[in-house]
């Protein structure tokens, strides 16, 4: 199932990350021949927003994400597992707090009180829905994590 969502993230960071380039090409072009394409710039900042949510949930599911393990590669063996379970929970527990049940409250705020995206006129929850939904998957990625053995080759960041 890990694979499958790493899969998944993969591709949607890829449409995501070429839909943004085309935005920024549009953007150069708006300013070069006067287009009037006014969404292209609240477009940029919603894709990119995303692309980072994205990004960082995928990095996160394949040990990619920026870590010191210094320290830890001097453990021993059932040290190096015990630090490496404390970090995946501390992990699940910043996700599910923070971003999963902080990141629900900020979208039904910006629901509730009816702000929109002007130049897109879309609600701006959407804008921020990129974080409870990166919480999800870096809580199930988390669980994943702890139910694994981490072995040489797939111990953090190798």
């Amino acid at each position: 199932m890990l694979k499958l969502t790493i899969k998944t993230l993969k591709l949607a960071s890829a449409i995501s990350l070429a839909l943004l380039l085309l935005v920024v090409i549009l953007i150069i072009a708006d300013n070069k021949l006067d287009l009037k394409a006014v969404w292209a710039n609240e477009l940029a900042r919603f894709l990119l927003v995303w692309i980072i949510m994205l990004g960082g949930t995928l990095a996160y599911a394949e040990h990619s994400h920026l870590g010191l393990d210094i320290l830890v590669d001097k453990f021993d063996e059932p040290t190096k597992r015990a630090s490496y379970m404390i970090s995946h929970i501390l992990v699940l527990l910043f996700a599910l707090s923070v971003m999963v049940y902080g990141g629900y409250l900020l979208v039904q705020g910006r629901v509730d009180m009816g702000q929109t995206m002007p130049a897109l006129k879309i609600s701006r929850g959407w804008f921020y829905a990129s974080l409870p939904l990166a919480g999800v998957l870096i809580s199930f990625t988390a669980i994943a994590h702890l139910f694994s053995r981490p072995e040489s080759s797939n111990s953090p960041n190798n």
